[in-house]
């Protein structure tokens, strides 16, 4: 299957999806560092300012998951979700307390709350199922390529003109340019895919599969025991790595996820999903376990495998949801999904946080070692459960 025989609506969404994220991720690997350094924040705020907006996004994924069911249509829904997120963003550059980046933070996750359901089903409608593994990585591909354009056009500002609260500011300032490419992308390019709308009511959990129920539980306990970017950038300077540095650590977690998440759509439409979603596990913990060796090599390779986890672990379960929902309920399965995983990340952040600021910066990375290769067992030896999802 080669790139170009992919629905043009496909690539049009993969291409605004490489500018919002050309944006976020200019701000991203600098906003933690930019916390603690500028605005005096500790790590248990640090970590309940991400758990809070990851907790934000789950919410609003549900419902814009089933009200987009329920129009019958996905493409407004999902352009009003990117334009909120593409205009909150650059407003960092204004912010003067971690108050105020926790009100920007948690409002662009809200956003992004609106879009992904619809968005997701939007990219569902266009993707036969023998091939949604390489479509949802093609889609994962074009997220990684646009993260990398912006980390490392963070690293050159600060490269540049120094590692001065200013530099950071400027940063910010600038992402708004590739946010409002991405929106015009959106609203000319893609055509949305009306269908009849679900005539339920009230969402019933029956209605979906227990395959997805499996996923779902699978990804919520991985999520419960991990931790985010936040936490590895942290890490990073904590293990020696210079400011200046971080955010080329930051690009190579991005040109790893982008390199590897096509790879791992292909194999895992060839082997099995469930089968590949372990081994992203296993890679999670190999990452983590690299960071806890206080060593910057630890911290190379663990942003090199962290890339490598991030190019599968969302692309692989939106293909499994892809797969085994109905149509017309895709969206709600979509919302279901992240708002369990937002749940449990809330609570795996701020338990981060708290634990790094009382026991140590290892301690939440050897917890998630841990705890991933534990889960990664458990799924391989139950991938059966999952058989009529994909071939084992």
């Amino acid at each position: 299957m080669k790139i170009t025989s992919l629905n043009r609506n496909i690539i049009a969404l993969g291409a605004n999806s490489f500018f919002t994220d050309f944006s976020t991720e200019m701000i991203l690997p600098l906003l933690p560092i930019f916390l603690e350094r500028f605005l005096h924040a500790s790590k248990s705020e640090i970590g309940l300012i991400e758990g809070m907006a990851e907790f934000g996004v789950a919410m609003l994924i549900a419902l814009s998951g089933f009200y987009s069911d329920r129009l019958g249509k996905r493409k407004g829904i999902t352009v009003f979700g990117y334009g909120m997120s593409n205009l909150i963003k650059p407003l960092a550059f204004f912010a003067q307390s971690a108050t105020m980046i926790a009100m920007i933070r948690i409002g662009d996750r809200l956003a992004k709350g609106v879009r992904v359901a619809p968005r997701d089903a939007l990219i569902s409608a266009y993707t036969p199922k023998e091939i949604s593994g390489f479509v949802f990585g093609f889609h994962k591909m074009m997220d990684g390529a646009g993260a990398l354009a912006g980390s490392l056009t963070a690293f050159g500002v600060l490269w540049f003109w120094g590692e001065s609260e200013s530099s950071f500011r400027t940063v910010f300032a600038i992402s708004l340019i590739p946010g409002l490419i991405s929106m015009m992308i959106l609203i000319f390019l893609v055509t949305d895919v009306p269908f009849t709308p679900v005539s339920i009511r009230r969402f019933r959990p029956e209605a979906l599969p227990a395959p997805f129920y499996y996923l779902v539980v699978f990804q919520s306990l991985f999520s419960l025991f991990a931790m985010n970017y936040s936490f590895m950038l942290l890490k990073a300077e904590n293990n020696g790595i210079a400011l200046v540095m971080i955010p080329l650590a930051y690009a190579l977690y991005n040109l790893t996820q982008s390199a590897f998440a096509i790879p791992i759509g292909k194999a895992a439409d060839r082997f099995g999903k469930p089968v590949l979603l372990s081994f992203i596990y296993l890679a999670f913990g190999l990452g983590a376990l690299a960071m806890t060796t206080g060593s910057t090599l630890g911290v190379w390779l663990g942003f090199g495998i962290y890339g490598f986890f991030a190019g599968g672990f969302n692309a692989l379960a939106k293909a499994i949801i892809s797969d085994t929902a109905p149509q017309e309920l895709k969206a709600t399965a979509y919302g279901v999904y992240y708002t369990a995983v937002g749940i449990t990340t809330l609570i795996s952040l701020t338990g981060a946080g708290w634990l790094w600021d009382h026991y140590g910066s290892n301690i939440p990375f050897i917890i998630a070692s841990a705890s991933s290769l534990v889960l990664a067992i458990a799924l391989l030896y139950m991938r059966r459960r999952f058989t009529h999802l994909s071939a084992i």
